[in-house]
């Protein structure tokens, strides 16, 4: 359920955040952040442009104006930035830009999806059109997955973007960036003082979406574990952790733990299916049998994740070799090489019979 009330955060320098909720897609809400710090005003994050996104994002500013007497308005701001390049997190960009000279900022690895939306789009609809035959997916199954996946697409455009977080030394005023690949290529998290913005590299209560870095570089199981760890020295300096979804983190280095063990045990679960031969869209029916619509997607990206993490550690063997050949997507099967003793991230051992 949507919450309507902006919330207001305080750092121990007086650094003030509000929560701005906004509905994002049907079913899906999230967080814009408006941070108010020295002579910055800050906005992360804009929604999805979609169906009440932009008027939520509004309400929002209004709800600061008249309730905390701040100047929360498009003319006050000095940068948005955009934690990732997923469309519930940027879509709202033709919107904004319409209304502030804010500057806009995102990673570099990220540029490419805001200012070269339409190529970019096509290219990874190719991608995922291969990785679906190769996780063993029907044609006509195939063909709704693509639908789902392309609906609403269409609906933002190309933006021209300010500065790389690179360009500013991972520096805006007192926000401080550090680049977390894995969810998303250019996904990064932003802190002041105490407080961090996590946006969906760590939630409170979900364990963040994974795709296989086969659809897009820097991302990839490997990747996001590797940037979990990166965070886990800021975890103990932030009191309060704000995803892009839910609930605040209040105790992060816990809620890291949390997902890591959650991974060792799905790779340990996909270990254990795999002691018979299988397509990643069987693994992905194992671990998800109650997928539905655009989840169904969801579920085959995380499945081929987790594949393809144990698969480039030697932990698996792909049985149709034969079958693969120069521009020919075929279904992939695979099978585990034997088994052992697995230790398969943090210090989780699992005997895989």
């Amino acid at each position: 359920m949507l919450q309507t009330s902006v919330t207001v955060h305080h750092s121990f320098n007086a650094a003030r955040v509000y929560r701005i909720p906004l509905e994002l897609f049907p079913g899906l809400s999230g967080y814009a952040h408006l941070v108010f710090a020295d002579d910055y005003a800050v906005l992360i994050d804009v929604g999805s442009g979609v169906g009440y996104s932009n008027e939520h994002l509004e309400a929002g500013l209004k709800q600061i104006r008249e309730n905390f007497g701040e100047n929360a308005d498009w003319e006050s701001l000095t940068h948005v930035l955009i934690t990732h390049a997923h469309i519930d997190h940027f879509g709202g960009l033709r919107y904004v830009r319409k209304r502030t000279t804010a500057l806009l900022g995102v990673h570099k690895l990220d540029l490419r999806v805001l200012t070269g939306y339409e190529e970019r789009l096509r290219i990874v609809a190719h991608r995922l059109t291969e990785y679906l035959i190769e996780a063993g997916v029907s044609s006509d199954e195939r063909q709704d997955i693509m639908d789902l996946y392309l609906l609403n697409k269409h609906l933002f455009e190309s933006v021209e973007v300010d500065f790389t977080y690179d360009e500013a030394d991972m520096q805006v005023g007192p926000l401080r960036l550090t680049h977390v690949p894995g969810h998303c290529p250019g996904q990064v998290v932003l802190q002041i003082d105490d407080l961090l913005f996590s946006a969906d590299h760590i939630l409170k209560d979900t364990t963040p979406h994974q795709a296989p870095e086969q659809l897009s570089m820097n991302t990839g199981l490997g990747h996001y574990l590797e940037s979990l760890e990166k965070i886990r020295p800021l975890a103990r300096s932030v009191r309060i952790s704000f995803g892009g979804h839910e609930d605040p983190i209040i105790d992060l280095e816990k809620r890291i733990d949390e997902i890591v063990g959650m991974h060792s045990d799905r790779l340990a679960a996909v270990l254990k299916l795999l002691e018979r031969p299988l397509t990643i869209a069987d693994i992905s029916n194992n671990l998800f049998p109650k997928a539905e619509g655009y989840h169904v997607l969801l579920a085959l990206e995380e499945a081929g994740a987790h594949i393809e993490y144990l698969a480039q550690r030697g932990y698996l063997s792909i049985l149709n070799l034969d079958d693969m050949q120069p521009n020919r997507a075929v279904p992939i099967i695979y099978r585990r090489r034997s088994a052992q003793f697995v230790r398969i991230i943090g210090a989780k051992e699992y005997l895989i019979n």
